[in-house]
């Protein structure tokens, strides 16, 4: 498995979850905008402060796609002499890719997990080396090879 694929299919998720979202936005502001006060004051704010409401989470879903997909654009790829930020692991249980979580993924028909580097596993992983053992849940795993 290539970092190069890892990160490409990263990013693809991202951007379409920022263009869904950017479509979502606009269709609720657009909806926000084109209500017309009508004789019922009252339901007509509740209505406005529920659509302000539901952009305002939509928004920040938005914001922090966005600052995932810069966090990974940044991440430095270059092969390091032991595990660390941007790292594709490979242990005889696993693929873990280091950089944001986002959970498990069939990438090229492999189970990668996508994790943080202060995620428990992450914490793990960082600093090791081929070969080490690390330990999680009580299930040991071992370190075949990271790029």
């Amino acid at each position: 498995m290539e970092k190069g694929v890892v990160v490409e299919y990263i990013l693809s998720l991202i951007k379409e979850n920022i263009k869904l979202l950017e479509e979502e936005l606009d269709s609720i502001k657009n909806e926000k905008n084109s209500l017309t006060k009508s004789s019922a004051g009252d339901k007509h704010e509740t209505s406005r402060a529920l659509m302000q409401s539901e952009y305002d989470k939509l928004y920040q879903n938005y914001s922090l796609q966005l600052k995932q997909q810069k966090v990974i654009e940044t991440l430095d790829l270059s092969k390091k002499s032991v595990i660390g930020n941007g790292s594709l692991v490979q242990t005889d249980r696993f693929f873990y890719f280091i950089g944001i979580g986002l959970g498990k993924h069939k990438i090229m028909s492999n189970n990668v997990m996508l994790i943080s580097e202060l995620s428990p596993i992450g914490k793990l992983l960082v600093g090791r080396n081929k070969n080490d053992v690390i330990s999680f849940n009580n299930k040991k795993e071992t370190i075949i090879n990271f790029s």
